[in-house]
């Protein structure tokens, strides 16, 4: 106890728990990033049990498999081909996509672009504009996101346009739209 009087020895206590609790700190909010993108990849998977592509025209066949596309995020799409891998929808299997190029976009049955924000993410809607193809992104609901992932209270949460998901020409389930944290109709 002798030890603890010395004001310098005290000092070099407190210095060394704050480095420490720092640290612990910098992990916690390093191991958040990567579980934060696990979870969005594994909604993403859920999100295709819960939205139909109903055929455009009388008679037309729908997709062989569910392609669950992504742009430009490597690390993103590893997490994403590891919740999907071997998983399939109405015995469609779903099939993760590392999107190369904005032809390549229409092709998809869900789109996700990353933050709705920024200019690459407006040209992945325009590429997919008027097409069959559920579009999500991070941030805030706009005219061309049908699902927004949003942070609420620590959490990832979602946001859906339904008017957006009218427009593509999707069936969003009631079982959806009920965990939604907001649904839109205009």
């Amino acid at each position: 106890m002798a030890l603890l009087k010395s004001p310098r020895l005290r000092a070099g206590i407190v210095a060394i728990a704050v480095c420490l609790g720092g640290g612990a700190n910098l992990r916690a909010q390093t191991a958040a990033v990567p579980i934060e993108a696990n979870v969005k990849a594994v909604f993403l998977f859920n999100f295709a049990k819960y939205v139909t592509w109903p055929p455009v025209n009388l008679g037309e066949r729908s997709p062989a498999e569910v392609r669950v596309c992504v742009t430009a995020n490597d690390a993103f799409f590893a997490l994403l081909k590891a919740a999907v891998q071997g998983e399939d929808i109405d015995g469609k299997p779903l099939l993760p996509i590392a999107l190369e190029g904005l032809d390549e976009a229409k092709t998809c049955q869900i789109l996700y672009v990353g933050d709705s924000r920024t200019a690459d993410a407006k040209a992945w809607f325009e590429a997919v504009k008027g097409s069959q193809v559920l579009t999500v992104a991070d941030g805030p609901l706009n005219d061309d996101s049908v699902i927004a992932f949003v942070r609420d209270s620590n959490r990832i949460r979602f946001d859906i346009n339904r008017a957006a998901a009218s427009r593509r020409n999707l069936n969003v389930s009631s079982k959806l739209l009920r965990l939604a944290r907001e649904v839109r109709d205009r």
